[in-house]
């Protein structure tokens, strides 16, 4: 049954429902008090019916898992305990993007706090992806003796194997795909070790929440040696912010554990005592209270944009600082470099988009583009906007000399980690790791066409059994412009923070008139919306000026009336509560 009748939008989809059962509506609307909505909503999302309390309110006295349950942790806050009790310098090797710079400043911060000294080497996109056998070197001249990596390190072989055989005791904190084999380090930390069950609750945690883990387990075993008794004791809570912000640009699935960390985060965000991530929200100009949304697809953005076009351990330092000045100098930095990013976005996205339209005539169940010389920096965000705009696993390859560097995004049931892994094992590719969603590899020029082939072999079997829903919008309920008010959002709001594994409720806005559109400067449509009845909402339909769509409600005819369908926001823009909708689709009412 489609909603409202609509079978084919003004962007081609089929509206229907989310799966629901209204039994068990009904059941949770008595059992916990619920209103219609949220019960419906929190049916369509598959919460357990004796989870709702917990999803609804979490804890950390009730939800955090015991740190030690993931193997070799406490061999691994052992090894650390020693080296702080021994006052010893520590290093630190993380990744570029935003997980890798809150896994970086957390621990930095950690040991900071008790006045243990660091080394934090965050590699620039030049190096290659996680450690590497030159700075092993210069840490152990360095006089350090124990390096702790963090979202790297799984697949790094080499680099640690030379680093133990130089007498670094080197320890692993990760959440990304293994292989079979383990490295060669002193205790490997990661919930998705083949050896750890499947329904461990750790088994999704961003690299950040491993860090977290870490760093909880750690302070008990410090406090058990008498390590507090004549110093303070920090409050690890106050590092929350930068586990949530971790956690969501990770786009890990926002359920269990991960749901705990990022909604007790983003309370202490609202504290602003980092004074870096402080800095970057008021560069990036967000008055409202930050959100999920805020993290993944404003402050992210701009983070990653050290790692993508400028100076790799930009977001760590920026994270870590306790000057207010320096602060606002990498926040400003960042936000140039990414207005950068977005320019050589644009341009390699025009030249993807070409290749990709010769891919899909091909009729290959993927899109493979490569370029001579393509910024590295950009090409998995150009993997992120093929796999959107097409619903196909995306593969994007920079091609510079003989070397390749790619990075690709994946559509539900076709795992990117898994598929690295097998093409590391069969010498396709030189090096590479990643998730079921996201992964980045390196490669020799003269290999391309055997990974075209690989790619087909992998992922044609599989696709073959996958569900079509390229053409389905599923929403949540239908509205009337008059119930699209303040409170409702307040009733809504419980169900936050939203990201994957808990989308944000779509809802259809039925019936309304467009008074007026406003085209802006970057492609957005600002609509001025009025119901039948009366009512009124503002709506804006981002990057469609050229899309049929966008075209369709530019040249709209005055009486004619739409159905809406889309997300609802909070804008309190000078000052003013209101509710703004967030188009995805829109249909002609008649």
């Amino acid at each position: 049954m489609f909603v409202l009748g609509v079978e084919d939008s003004l962007s081609h989809r089929s509206w229907v429902y989310r799966e629901n059962d209204e039994k068990t509506i009904e059941m949770l609307m008595q059992k916990y008090d619920l209103p219609e909505i949220l019960a419906r909503i929190l049916v369509a999302r598959h919460v357990d019916s004796h989870l709702i309390d917990a999803f609804l309110n979490p804890t950390l006295k009730r939800q955090l898992p015991e740190p030690c349950l993931l193997k070799d942790m406490q061999k691994a806050v052992d090894r650390i305990a020693d080296s702080i009790i021994r006052n010893e310098k520590i290093g630190i090797m993380g990744d570029y993007d935003v997980d890798g710079a809150t896994s970086s400043a957390l621990l930095k911060l950690f040991l900071k706090s008790i006045h243990i000294k660091t080394r934090v080497f965050i590699p620039d996109r030049d190096d290659g992806y996680g450690p590497n056998a030159k700075e092993m070197q210069k840490f152990y001249d360095d006089k350090i003796r124990l390096v702790v990596t963090v979202d790297c390190g799984m697949t790094a072989f080499e680099p640690i194997d030379f680093g133990t055989n130089l007498g670094l005791d080197v320890i692993i904190l990760d959440h990304h795909e293994p292989e079979k084999k383990l490295p060669n380090a002193y205790a490997v930390v990661n919930p998705k070790r083949l050896d750890e069950p499947k329904d461990h609750p750790c088994h999704s945690l961003a690299a950040v929440g491993v860090v977290f883990l870490t760093v909880v387990a750690l302070n008990r075993t410090l406090r058990e040696r008498g390590f507090y008794k004549d110093k303070q004791e920090p409050d690890l809570k106050q590092w929350l912010d930068l586990v949530a912000f971790g956690t969501v640009c990770d786009v890990v699935p926002l359920r269990g554990v991960n749901r705990l960390f990022v909604k007790t985060g983003i309370k202490q965000i609202a504290n602003r005592k980092n004074i870096g991530l402080t800095a970057l929200s008021d560069i990036a100009k967000i008055s409202e209270k930050i959100g999920a949304y805020h993290l993944g697809y404003i402050l992210g953005p701009r983070v990653n944009a050290g790692g993508r076009v400028g100076k790799s351990d930009l977001g760590m330092k920026l994270l870590s600082t306790f000057d207010e000045t320096e602060a606002i100098q990498l926040a400003s930095e960042l936000e140039e470099l990414n207005i950068l990013r977005r320019n050589i976005e644009t341009d390699v996205l025009e030249s993807a988009i070409l290749q990709a339209e010769t891919s899909l005539e091909k009729g290959l169940p993927f899109i493979l583009v490569k370029g001579n010389n393509w910024h590295q920096g950009v090409v998995g965000i150009v993997a992120g906007r093929l796999k959107e705009k097409y619903n196909l696993p995306s593969f994007v390859l920079s091609i510079e000399g003989d070397d390749v560097k790619g990075s690709s995004r994946s559509i539900p049931g076709i795992d990117l980690g898994a598929l690295v892994i097998e093409a590391l094992n069969k010498g396709i590719l030189a090096r590479g790791g990643g998730h079921p969603m996201a992964a980045g590899f390196s490669l020799n020029k003269n290999k391309i066409d055997e990974f075209e082939a690989f790619l087909k072999s992998f992922i044609e079997p599989k696709m073959l059994h996958l569900e079509d829903t390229s053409n389905i919008l599923e929403v949540d309920g239908i509205l009337d412009i008059l119930a699209v008010h303040v409170d409702l959002l307040d009733k809504l709001q419980q169900l936050e923070p939203y990201g994957e594994g808990n989308p944000e409720p779509r809802f259809v806005i039925h019936d309304v008139k467009i008074k007026k559109t406003i085209l802006t400067n970057n492609g957005h449509i600002i609509c001025k919306l009025s119901g039948r009845n009366g009512g009124h909402l503002d709506a804006v339909s981002f990057r469609s000026k050229d899309t049929e769509m966008g075209h369709i409600l530019l040249s709209h005819k005055p009486e004619q009336l739409f159905h809406f369908a889309g997300s609802l926001r909070l804008d309190t823009w000078n000052g003013k509560n209101k509710v703004q909708l967030f188009i995805h689709d829109a249909c002609l009412a008649s």
